[in-house]
């Protein structure tokens, strides 16, 4: 990626000619507040110090506000503040997609309070272009900034490992809030998700993904963006494709394997070669020619072309044959996968029992031991999730681990024990919290903890074990020794995965 060295800034933005933002954009940009709370990745039963976070949304109309996801993101509270006023306006988060990084808010005060004409979403933005970034200063007034756009590409989310259609930006403004409105010929252009003030790039959400996502969102029920489920990778080597039988030079990318329960699985299989996607060539790279935006990875014609449900057709080649097939696309649900992502920190399943730790694990748990958490994390466990994550065994299937150990007498010998796998209580196999929960149900207690190569089973001494269970609640302040989705549904924070 080239960027346009700061140092030209001055003369990049004299030579660039913005049409000003209309009034009813002007009016239409509100200060977003969220005040949030996470739970604890490491004590579920816990939850974090709580927060708060500033930014920006849009009024699409006089009752709902877009603003990203990851500003409201585990809120307890959302206020909204128009230009020049210190007013707040109450709202709450009607519905969000961390797979896109966009959240539509409803205003609780009274609708007709809220005074805004309809904004436009543009309609094309030329990939060497400019626009205007507009947010408030700490006086609560407009301030205005011109960016140059450098790079477009399909790239991960800045707060999700999601792939989605991003614009970079060189802006001559301090961008001090994600959810600033980017400006193009009056219009919408996208919204600031993430600035970086060292080099002055920011990158913008752009128009259609948000127009496809307002589209939906406002006309329910909310289907979501949609998914191949295709793991692949690059066709470079000319022995392999001559193996394979592939004779377009440049062509191609090979099928590793498909996420079960997808349309993909039904259709595609491991070693197939694809050559066109929805009627555009790939090459052996995995891009494509947009008219729109030029040479783009092909995932944006899956999640910025075509919804959840539509059937595409592909050019494969099978066999050394090339033929013709159908694939329908899905909505990835996070729930499917064996190690699920949990970013937006929903609170995660547990059970304590004896002191032992007791859950699933999560990329949210895994990477919350910080950059290195691959060097931090037992091994098995980041070879998991780096090479099974998306793969099930079968539907429903966990990881769940020993993730900790409380000390206490009933448990000695056993306080060292962390982040190991679990592969049977009392004798009877395990694949999710589920078969914890039915097992604890059906047996009354945990009698023997069998870890993946662990050659011993943890035993816990049944004459003791009630009394244990009351002490350690007490010392370590447990509310409750036992969390359990479907029991406490009504306690549970929105999902919207």
């Amino acid at each position: 990626m080239r960027f346009i060295p700061v140092l030209a800034l001055a003369l990049f933005v004299a030579a660039q000619m913005t049409v000003a933002a209309p009034q009813e954009l002007e009016s239409a940009l509100v200060e977003v507040t969220a005040t949030y709370q996470e739970s604890d990745p490491f004590l579920p039963w816990q939850q974090k110090p709580p927060g708060l976070r500033r930014g920006y949304g849009i009024l699409v109309d006089n009752s709902h506000v877009l603003t990203t996801e990851n500003l409201v993101r585990n809120h307890r509270l959302v206020e909204l503040r128009k230009i020049r006023t210190g007013e707040k306006i109450a709202a709450t988060v009607e519905l969000s997609d961390c797979q896109i990084d966009l959240a539509l808010l409803k205003i609780t005060n009274d609708a007709d309070d809220i005074e805004t004409s309809p904004v436009k979403m543009a309609e094309h933005v030329a990939s060497t272009g400019s626009v205007e970034i507009l947010q408030f200063d700490e006086t609560s007034q407009l301030q205005r900034g011109k960016a140059q756009i450098v790079n477009i590409s399909v790239s991960e989310l800045p707060t999700a490992p999601y792939p989605a259609l991003i614009f970079s930006l060189l802006t001559d403004l301090n961008v001090n809030g994600e959810g600033a409105i980017a400006v193009c010929d009056g219009k919408i252009a996208g919204l600031i998700v993430s600035y970086d003030p060292g080099t002055r790039v920011g990158r913008m959400l752009p128009y259609s993904m948000i127009d496809h996502f307002l589209k939906d969102a406002l006309k329910p029920p909310y289907k979501g963006f949609a998914t191949a489920g295709v793991i692949w990778t690059s066709l470079i080597d000319p022995v392999k494709r001559a193996y394979l039988g592939v004779k377009q030079n440049g062509k191609g990318i090979l099928v590793l394997s498909c996420l079960p329960g997808t349309g993909s699985a039904e259709t595609l299989k491991p070693n197939d070669v694809i050559l066109a996607w929805d009627g555009n060539s790939i090459d052996n790279l995995g891009f494509y020619e947009d008219p729109d935006f030029g040479r783009l990875g092909f995932a944006n014609l899956i999640k910025g072309r075509r919804e959840p449900g539509d059937v595409v057709p592909l050019t494969i080649i099978r066999d050394k044959v090339e033929k013709t097939i159908d694939v329908r696309l899905d909505r990835w649900l996070d729930s499917a996968a064996l190690i699920p992502e949990n970013v937006t920190g929903e609170q995660s399943e547990y059970l304590v029992e004896g002191g032992l730790i007791i859950r699933e694990v999560t990329g949210r748990y895994l990477k919350s031991r910080g950059p290195e958490w691959q060097q931090e994390v037992d091994s098995r466990l980041v070879h998991l999730y780096l090479t099974q994550r998306y793969s099930p065994s079968q539907p429903g299937a966990h990881v769940v681990i020993l993730s900790g150990v409380l000390p206490a007498s009933i448990n000695i010998g056993y306080q060292n024990n962390q982040d190991m796998i679990i592969t049977a209580l009392n004798g009877k196999p395990v694949r999710n919290m589920t078969d914890v929960f039915r097992i604890v149900d059906s047996e009354i207690s945990i009698k023997r903890v069998s870890l993946q190569s662990f050659g011993v089973d943890i035993v816990l001494d049944q004459s003791e074990l009630v009394d244990s269970n009351l002490k350690i609640a007490e010392l370590y302040r447990i509310p409750a020794l036992r969390y359990q989705r479907k029991l406490f549904s009504s306690i549970l924070p929105q999902s919207d995965k």
